[in-house]
């Protein structure tokens, strides 16, 4: 109960602290590095899941999700969990990060943690993290008809 607690305070810690609520640039921008945004390394952001963005998969991540991670972030990925106002930095809006970051740099983060976020890769298997990486980008909000989300 207590990992789960400090995971999901570390998990919503970063992912705040990473987005801030206004994070629209890419990785690596110079809005990015001037925000202190926590990034993954290149060769971390750049990894695809390996595990299928399936039915099993998301419904496997989600229950990880409510067990690890939803005490800070929240049910709903909004980064208002019930422990969230007991943080120094208030947990990440996870649902306003998906599909604006990629795979790989959510797998990183969730494996190594940082600050009150906890580092899950002694406690979770790759396959598990992974579909916890599914679960969270199944909130990508759907891109408007004909406009591709890089288009400015």
């Amino acid at each position: 109960m207590i990992k789960s607690f400090i995971l999901a305070t570390v998990l919503l810690h970063s992912a705040y602290a990473y987005a801030g609520g206004a994070h629209t640039d890419g990785h690596g921008s110079k809005n990015d590095q001037e925000m202190g945004h926590w990034q993954a390394p290149e060769s971390a952001r750049q990894q695809l899941s390996p595990i299928p963005a399936d039915k099993t998969s998301i419904n496997t991540g989600k229950r990880i999700y409510i067990d690890l991670c939803a005490r800070c972030h929240g049910v709903d990925l909004q980064g208002d969990g019930p422990d969230a106002p007991a943080l120094k930095t208030s947990p990440t809006n996870l649902s306003k990060m998906s599909g604006n970051h990629s795979d790989g740099d959510f797998a990183w983060k969730i494996k190594t943690g940082k600050g009150e976020m906890p580092a899950w890769e002694d406690d979770l298997e790759e396959k598990e993290i992974w579909s916890l990486v599914n679960y969270i980008q199944s909130f990508k909000k759907p891109e408007p008809h004909g406009q591709d989300k890089h288009d400015h």
